[in-house]
C-alpha cells in the first residue's frame, strides 16, 4: 500500500449483487472477520462489524450487522440484519434507495448513503431502504411489495405497463 493507507472502500457494486461478493471484500480488507454460512445467510459470529445509514452527511440509524443474506424473492442484491439495540431491522439497499456504499476499515462500519431515487408505482410515495420492494417481470417499474401484489390480485395488471399479470399463493408476481 501505499504510504497513505486505504481507509474505505466503495462496496456498493458487490451489495447491489449477492452476498458472498459483500463478505470477499470486507474479508480481503478485515482480518478475522468471523461468519457462518446458514442455507443463504452468512450469520455474523462476533457482531463486530456495524452498520449505519446517512442521507446529507447525518447518520440516522446505526447498529451491529447480525446477518448478511440474500433477498427474498432471489433478485440481485444483499439484506443486512442490524440490531440497533431496540430491535432487529433489515436494510434492504437498492439502486432507487441507495447513493453509494462505503466499508470504513478504521472504524469497521459498513456507511450506506441513502436518497429515494424512485416513487412506488401505486402509492406514489418514495421507496425508502427500509421498505421491500418488488418489480413487474415485464417493464421492471418498482412499488412496495405489500401495495404491487394488491395491485395485481385487483387488477390483474402492471399498474404502469397494463400487462397481464397474476400473483401465486406465495406472493410471486408472474406473466399471466
Amino acid at each position: 500500500m501505499s504510504p497513505k493507507e486505504l481507509t474505505k472502500v466503495d462496496i456498493t457494486n458487490a451489495v447491489f449483487k449477492e452476498p458472498i461478493e459483500v463478505l470477499k471484500q470486507i474479508s480481503s480488507n478485515l482480518e478475522d472477520i468471523k461468519y457462518t454460512k446458514v442455507i443463504q445467510t452468512f450469520v455474523m459470529e462476533d457482531r463486530r462489524l456495524n452498520l449505519s445509514l446517512e442521507n446529507e452527511g447525518s447518520t440516522y440509524f446505526k447498529g451491529k450487522i447480525v446477518w448478511i443474506g440474500n433477498k427474498k424473492d432471489e433478485s440481485e442484491g444483499t439484506i443486512f440484519c442490524v440490531d440497533n439495540k431496540n430491535e432487529l431491522k433489515q436494510i434492504n439497499p437498492t439502486a432507487e434507495n441507495t447513493e453509494k456504499i462505503i466499508l470504513d476499515l478504521k472504524k469497521e462500519t459498513i456507511k450506506i448513503s441513502t436518497a429515494s431515487k424512485t416513487k412506488c408505482a401505486v402509492c406514489g410515495k418514495n421507496i425508502e431502504i427500509f421498505d421491500d420492494v418488488i418489480g413487474c417481470p415485464l417493464c421492471q417499474s418498482k412499488a412496495h411489495k405489500d401495495h404491487m401484489i394488491d395491485w395485481v390480485r385487483m387488477k390483474h395488471s402492471c399498474p404502469v405497463c397494463k400487462k397481464s399479470l397474476n400473483v401465486s399463493s406465495t406472493g410471486v408476481i408472474f406473466i399471466d
